[in-house]
C-alpha cells in the first residue's frame, strides 16, 4: 500500500509539473509566427529573391529599346625587310585607330515594344509565384502552429483522464482496506490507470514533435521551447458568390494562369513582328593614324564620321518565322483551355471549402452540445460510483465518454479554424 500510494503521488506530482512547465513557456502567437516565417522561412526567401530578379529584368535595355554604343580601338605593328635591286629595304609600318560606335533600332515590327510589355507580364509573374509560396508557406505554418495547439490541449485532456483515473483508484484501494471493494476493482482501476500513463506519454511525445515541426518551419532552434494560444476565433466568411468574386482577382494560382496566357499572346505578336521589315540607324566617329619608319613628325590622324540608315526585310529563311508563329498560335489556344480549366477548379475548390468549413462548424455545435450530455453522464456517475451502485465498467465508459467528447471539440475547433484559414488562401485575403 505504501509503495503505491508513493507510485500514485509520483505520477500526479508529475502530471501537474508538465502542465504548468507548458504554461510557464514562451508564449508564440499565431501573428508572430506568421512574422516569423516572413523573415526567416527558406523557401519564402527564396521566393522572394527570384521575384526581386523578376524585377530588375524589368528594363527598356533588355527589350532592344535602347541605343547599343561600343567603343573599339586597335593598333598594328609591321616590321618588313624587302628585297630591292639596291639592297635590303626594312620597313617599319604602325597604325593605330579608335571610334565609338551607335546603333538603335528606329523599327521592328514592334518587336522590341512587345517584348518589353512580356518583361513587365514576367516580373508580375514572379510576384505572383511568391505570393503562391507565401500562401502555402503561411497555410503550412498555420497547420502546424494549431497541430500545436491541438497537442496541448490533448495533452491537458489525457492529464484530466489521469486524474480521473487516480483518483479512482485512490478510491477503490480505501474501499478495499475496509471490506467494502474487491480485488478485482483495485486491479481494474490498475489497468486502466496504466493505460491512461501510456495516452499522456504518447500526447507528450506528439507535442513534442509538432513542435519541432513548426521551429523547422520557422528556421528556429527546434528545441526551443513555447506554447501557443488554444482559443479559437472564427471569422464570417460570406457567400459563395461573394467568395467566388475575391477569388477572381485575389487568387494567386488562377492569376498565374491568367498571366500565362497574357504571356503566350505577347509572344504571338513577338513572333508576328518578324513579318514587317526592320529598320535600323548607324553611326560612328574615330580616328585612324598611320606612321611609315617609326617617324618622329608629327601626322594629324584621320577623323572619321559615319551615319546610316538599314532597312531589312526578310523574304525566307527555310519557312522557319510560319512555323513559329504557328506554334506560338498553338501556344496562346493551350494556354486559353488551361486558363478555363483554372477557373472551373476555382470554382469547385471554393465550393468544396466552404462546404467543409459550414460543415465543421456544424460539427462542432453538434460536439459541444453532446459533451454538454457527457459532462453530466459523468458527474452522476462519479455520484453513483462513489455510493458503490454503479460499476466500474459503467463508469469507465462514462469517463472515456467525457475525453472522447472533449478530444472532439479540440478535433472540431482547430479543422474548422484551418478550413477557414484555407478558404482565406483559395480568396487572395491571408495574404495582403
Amino acid at each position: 500500500m505504501k509503495n503505491f500510494n508513493i507510485k500514485m503521488l509520483l505520477l500526479l506530482f508529475f502530471t501537474i509539473l508538465v502542465f504548468n512547465q507548458i504554461n510557464a513557456q514562451e508564449l508564440l502567437s499565431l501573428r508572430e509566427a506568421v512574422a516569423e516565417a516572413l523573415s526567416a522561412n527558406h523557401d519564402i526567401q527564396v521566393a522572394k529573391n527570384n521575384a526581386e530578379i523578376g524585377r530588375n529584368n524589368v528594363n527598356i535595355g533588355n527589350a532592344d529599346l535602347l541605343p547599343r554604343i561600343d567603343f573599339i580601338s586597335g593598333a598594328n605593328y609591321y616590321d618588313n625587310d624587302v628585297q630591292m635591286s639596291s639592297g635590303i629595304n626594312n620597313q617599319v609600318f604602325t597604325n593605330t585607330s579608335a571610334k565609338i560606335q551607335a546603333s538603335y533600332t528606329l523599327f521592328d515590327g514592334f518587336g522590341n515594344i512587345y517584348t518589353f510589355n512580356k518583361l513587365k507580364a514576367a516580373g508580375q509573374l514572379a510576384e505572383l509565384q511568391a505570393r503562391y509560396t507565401i500562401e502555402n508557406v503561411l497555410l503550412n505554418v498555420s497547420s502546424a502552429y494549431y497541430s500545436v495547439a491541438r497537442a496541448e490541449e490533448n495533452l491537458r485532456i489525457t492529464q484530466e483522464l489521469v486524474s480521473i483515473s487516480l483518483e479512482r483508484l485512490d478510491r477503490a484501494r480505501k474501499k478495499s482496506e475496509y471490506g467494502q471493494a474487491k480485488s478485482i476493482d483495485v486491479l481494474s482501476a490498475e489497468v486502466d490507470l496504466n493505460a491512461d500513463s501510456v495516452s499522456l506519454l504518447n500526447s507528450m511525445e506528439i507535442l513534442n514533435e509538432t513542435k519541432y515541426n513548426l521551429n523547422l518551419m520557422l528556421n528556429r532552434d527546434i528545441n526551443l521551447t513555447f506554447t501557443v494560444e488554444r482559443n479559437v476565433n472564427f471569422t464570417e466568411m460570406g457567400s459563395e458568390s461573394e467568395l467566388i468574386e475575391a477569388a477572381l482577382t485575389s487568387n494567386s494560382e488562377y492569376l498565374l494562369s491568367k498571366k500565362d496566357f497574357e504571356m503566350s499572346e505577347l509572344d504571338l505578336k513577338i513572333t508576328s513582328s518578324a513579318d514587317l521589315p526592320s529598320l535600323t540607324l548607324q553611326t560612328s566617329y574615330g580616328y585612324n593614324q598611320s606612321l611609315d619608319n617609326l617617324s618622329l613628325g608629327l601626322y594629324e590622324p584621320d577623323k572619321s564620321f559615319a551615319a546610316g540608315v538599314t532597312l531589312s526585310y526578310n523574304l525566307f529563311n527555310g519557312f522557319r518565322n510560319s512555323i513559329q508563329k504557328q506554334n506560338a498560335e498553338i501556344s496562346v489556344k493551350n494556354k486559353e483551355l488551361m486558363n478555363k480549366k483554372a477557373l472551373l477548379s476555382l470554382r469547385k475548390e471554393i465550393t468544396n471549402s466552404l462546404l467543409a468549413y459550414q460543415n465543421s462548424l456544424n460539427i462542432l455545435d453538434i460536439q459541444k452540445r453532446n459533451f454538454s450530455a457527457a459532462e453530466q453522464n459523468f458527474k452522476r456517475a462519479n455520484e453513483l460510483y462513489s455510493l458503490g451502485q454503479l460499476t466500474t465498467t459503467t463508469f469507465r465508459e462514462a469517463q472515456l465518454n467525457l475525453i472522447s467528447s472533449k478530444n472532439n471539440i479540440t478535433n472540431a475547433t482547430y479543422d474548422s479554424k484551418l478550413y477557414e484559414i484555407d478558404l482565406m488562401r483559395i480568396t487572395g485575403q491571408l495574404v495582403k
